[in-house]
């Protein structure tokens, strides 16, 4: 293992570290072991404060690194830093690529065709019978399907994929040691034995609250595309759909009744897409620009 994988994964350690943080400390170590330039570069005091950097100053022997990753090695984790080969090549587009992925299972799905379907935690019956055939035609094309392991639609998704035999990979916000929700434990086990779950946080880090809208982007980041079969309008899957924007990613939605709480965020996907596609009388007076 070269430096600069050594480097990210050290760094990977310090939970109070941003991600900026860690790209600048990066940065400046380049192919130096940063561990060997922490207390000697006057850079150091303009990226860390003097908390931070005695907090890492404890941990700068070899053996508080290789016990994480000896501790990874027998979970059965790989991990996968921006350097290396099998990393996404998808990710390396986004604006923030994780700088290392946590796996589990099969890695060689990293850079395979995929799409994200993701949606409501509590899909009415509708959204459970559209995200139910879309994840069974997509599967028989041969795509693997991205989602975040939460309940609702992205559990039908995997549980979907799992049934018809296809490809398909978790996206969690926390470590893999912290399956979130904890009723999904098992469907994560199961994907694991053919399928992927991965983090870009090591598999001790709890999944706290932030963590969800930004792990939002590495779905919309894998994925040549992102379908969001059913969602309100203040679902977390709004995330993933201004992410896939944002990564000029195309965008699928389903539409649903226009009087649905349940398909607002869908529908105003659409609305936005498309502006023949009116919700309401509003839309028609707007876009026609008559006042009421």
């Amino acid at each position: 293992m070269n430096n600069k994988d050594k480097n990210i994964l050290w760094l990977d350690l310090f939970e109070f570290l941003t991600y900026q943080k860690k790209l600048k400390l990066i940065m400046l170590a380049d192919e130096q072991d940063i561990r060997s330039i922490l207390l000697s570069s006057s850079e150091i005091k303009n990226i860390l404060t003097t908390e931070e950097l005695n907090k890492m100053a404890l941990c700068l022997h070899e053996e508080f690194l290789n016990k994480h990753l000896e501790s990874y090695a027998k979970q059965g984790v790989e991990t996968i830093t921006f350097h290396d080969t099998r990393y996404p090549y998808m990710l390396k587009e986004i604006s923030t690529p994780p700088l290392c992925l946590y796996c589990k299972g099969n890695v060689q799905l990293l850079n395979t065709t995929c799409v994200a379907i993701v949606g409501t935690r509590k899909p009415s019956e509708y959204g459970v019978v559209v995200t139910k055939q879309f994840a069974k035609d997509l599967v028989d094309a041969d795509v693997t399907l991205v989602s975040g392991l939460a309940s609702g639609v992205d559990s039908i998704t995997h549980k979907t994929v799992l049934e018809n035999n296809g490809k398909t990979i978790a996206v969690i916000a926390g470590g893999i040691n912290h399956i979130y929700p904890a009723t999904n434990a098992n469907l994560a086990k199961q994907i694991t034995e053919n399928n992927l779950i991965i983090s870009e946080n090591n598999p001790n880090v709890k999944p706290l609250a932030y963590y969800f809208p930004i792990r939002n982007r590495i779905i919309a980041g894998l994925s040549k595309g992102v379908l969001v079969t059913e969602a309100g309008e203040k679902s977390g899957s709004m995330h993933t759909y201004n992410y896939a924007i944002e990564f000029n990613r195309e965008i699928f939605a389903v539409p649903g009744r226009i009087n649905s709480p349940m398909s607002k965020g869908t529908n105003a996907i659409i609305k936005s897409l498309q502006g023949s596609i009116v919700l309401s009388s509003e839309d028609i007076l707007t876009a026609l620009n008559i006042e009421k």
